[in-house]
């Protein structure tokens, strides 16, 4: 029998099935495929996005080259500044880059005008805006505000460093504040500190004695003094107050014959003249034959009859006052000088003493002061008997409220015959006669006082004002700010603008006097030996100086334990001169310079004070390029006066 058959089992095949293969490759193929785009998508977008990157870099750059190209122009030439509207400096234009090469599809439309008030009280402002586009519209805008550089920024300026001879810094001079001079400047071997940036439109000699806190920089841009025909538009702002004046003299200090004296008077009765509403001014004139001598207080001599000088004295107690009230040397004789010191306390012998007293005694009494022409505490020689027929009303002691409207020598001039009620309570006598500076109560004023000639300045300033002045601005007496400059609050402030010169006098207030026939015996007639001086001083046509400033004493006063003539000169401000002039000498006579840069003159300059022509960057702005619109813009951002 045969055996059954078996089979044999079957083997599993080691090929792939059909198909699989091509599955895998196609679906790699798809893969890297899908990343090959992915890539092409993702460089092409890097590209895209570079170039718009670079684009906005263009368009970036030109905005800005634009500003710098605006600013560049108006410094160059400041007569592309219009004085109102704007100016079309370029249209469509193709600006090239560093390299040189023109940047292509981009288009600079560039503006400049004046911004904020046209009108210069606050200073000068120009705005140069920037529009860069590219061919689509799309761009960027930018405004760049400039400032109009002022005078009165510099603590030391000057055109010409000599007047026949060179004129140097040394001696440890300590000048504060930016310095700058068109001429060479000269140091001397014993030093001088400049604790400011120095410019000069020449080189400096001697500098290896100087000490440059901020640096220096030579061969720089010359800045002209402003002439007449740029400050023509002050005398319209002074007329607009009722500023603007008339002096019966145009020449040196010699023969002022007006005065302007600024008063702080006390509205609210809290006894300190700070309110915005609490300045004025006064303005005195001498009739056609009365003396200059009056008006100044020069000294009249020591060998004078006591009964001729009638603006320096003493003081004394009268019946009923506690206060003390100034008596005229020329008084002191008369039977009710006698009779009144005698009623305020005095023995009859004391008395009689007093009455005979000679004019060196009289003037070595503790606090003798001397008086300018017009004074009220002048009125024992400023009142007749024609005007004042009572006795009690004219023969009488002086002070602040004894003012007396018309003397022998000169008047008072009036403000307004109904002066606002607030003054007249305040100030009964003299309400007439006082010129607000605060607009408030003088609604035309636009801080400006105008005087064709020749006029003297003294007293208290509460307020903004610059003086113009087509003569010499002669100092007659201290000018101080209500507010004390040391403060920096910036409330008050002066600027002196003199066609001519602007001197310190010599009389009888500022310079110690020799009240004795025998002998050098010297005697400050003044409230302090020293002259405080706050302002910001320009004198055109030559200098800032000292009257006789070489003539003695040498040794009367002292400044902060210096012998010298006159005691220190404590300016508090800046000075602006064609030439540099003098204030004393090393030997002692005339003033020991103490001057202190005020910075409220650079942050806030006097009204309308003349500027360099050189523009600063004040402010920065990035505008929206949609609806962009130069004319709305400017119309928008020019206030008006």
């Amino acid at each position: 029998m045969r055996s059954p058959s078996r089979r044999r089992p079957l083997r599993a095949s080691s090929r792939p099935r059909s198909g699989v293969a091509l599955f895998v490759v196609l679906l790699f193929i798809v893969a890297f495929g899908a990343l090959a785009i992915s890539a092409t998508f993702l460089t092409s977008n890097a590209n895209l996005t570079s170039k718009t990157y670079d684009k906005e870099n263009e368009l970036k750059y030109v905005a800005e080259a634009g500003l710098a190209i605006g600013k560049s122009r108006v410094n160059v030439n400041p007569a592309v500044l219009p004085d109102t509207g704007f100016k079309t400096l370029e249209s469509s234009y193709t600006l090239n880059a560093a390299d040189g090469q023109a940047i292509n599809g981009v288009r600079l439309n560039l503006y400049i005008g004046p911004s904020g008030s046209t009108s210069g009280q606050f200073g000068r402002f120009a705005s140069v805006v920037s529009d860069a586009r590219d061919a689509l519209g799309n761009g960027f805008v930018r405004r760049l505000e400039l400032a109009q550089e002022s005078f009165a920024k510099f603590a030391y300026f000057s055109d010409r460093e000599t007047n026949g001879t060179t004129i140097s810094f040394g001696n440890g001079d300590q000048l504060w504040g930016p310095v700058f001079t068109n001429d060479n400047i000269s140091i001397l071997s014993s030093g001088a500190g400049f604790h400011d940036q120095v410019e000069t439109a020449k080189s400096i000699s001697g500098s290896q004695y100087g000490t440059f806190y901020k640096g220096y920089k030579t061969g720089v841009k010359k800045i002209t003094l402003p002439d007449v025909s740029s400050l023509s538009k002050l005398t319209g702002y002074a007329s607009a107050g009722g500023f603007s004046f008339n002096a019966p003299t145009v020449g040196n200090e010699t023969n002022v014959r007006m005065r302007i004296e600024f008063i702080a008077a006390d509205l609210d009765g809290n006894k300190d003249s700070l309110g915005v509403d609490e300045g004025f001014f006064r303005v005195y004139t001498l009739t056609s034959t009365a003396p200059v001598t009056w008006l100044r207080a020069d000294w009249p001599g020591a060998s004078t009859a006591v009964t001729s000088v009638t603006q320096c004295g003493d003081w004394h107690k009268v019946p009923g006052d506690t206060a003390l009230k100034f008596f005229p040397a020329s008084v002191h004789k008369t039977t009710w000088f006698r009779a009144l010191v005698q009623g305020g306390g005095l023995t009859s012998a004391a008395a009689a003493a007093e009455s005979s007293a000679t004019l060196s005694t009289i003037l070595k009494h503790a606090n003798a002061r001397c008086f300018l022409g017009g004074d009220p505490h002048l009125v024992a020689v400023q009142r007749t008997a024609t005007a004042y027929p009572s006795a009690p009303t004219r023969q009488k002691g002086g002070d602040d409220t004894t003012f007396t409207p018309t003397d022998p020598n000169g008047s008072w001039q009036q403000f307004t015959a109904t002066p606002n009620a607030k003054v007249s309570v305040a100030r009964p006598n003299d309400a007439k006669y006082l010129y607000p500076i605060y607009r408030g109560l003088n609604p035309g004023a636009q801080g400006v006082i105008y005087v064709g000639g020749t006029t003297g300045v003294s007293g208290v300033l509460r307020g903004r004002i610059t003086l113009y002045v087509t003569g010499d601005v002669v100092v007659l007496d201290d000018v101080r700010y209500a507010n004390d400059p040391a403060l920096g609050n910036c409330q008050d402030m002066l600027g002196v603008i003199a066609l001519a010169e602007v001197v310190i006098a010599d009389n009888a207030i500022n310079t110690p006097q020799n009240v004795s026939t025998s002998g050098s015996t010297y005697t400050n007639l003044d409230d302090t030996k020293d002259l405080y001086l706050h302002a910001v001083l320009m004198a055109l046509n030559t200098s800032f100086r000292v009257q006789n400033y070489s003539n003695a004493p040498n040794n009367a006063s002292d400044c902060q334990g210096s012998n010298d003539g006159r005691g220190c000169l404590f300016l508090t401000g800046d000075v602006i001169q064609y030439m540099r002039g003098p204030v004393g000498l090393a030997s002692g006579e005339g003033y020991v310079k103490r001057y202190s840069y005020d910075r409220c003159a650079a942050l806030a300059p006097p009204p309308y004070f003349p500027t360099t022509g050189r523009f600063a960057d004040n402010r920065y702005y990035e505008l929206d390029p949609v609806n962009f619109s130069a004319a709305s813009l400017y119309k928008a951002i020019s206030s008006g006066p």
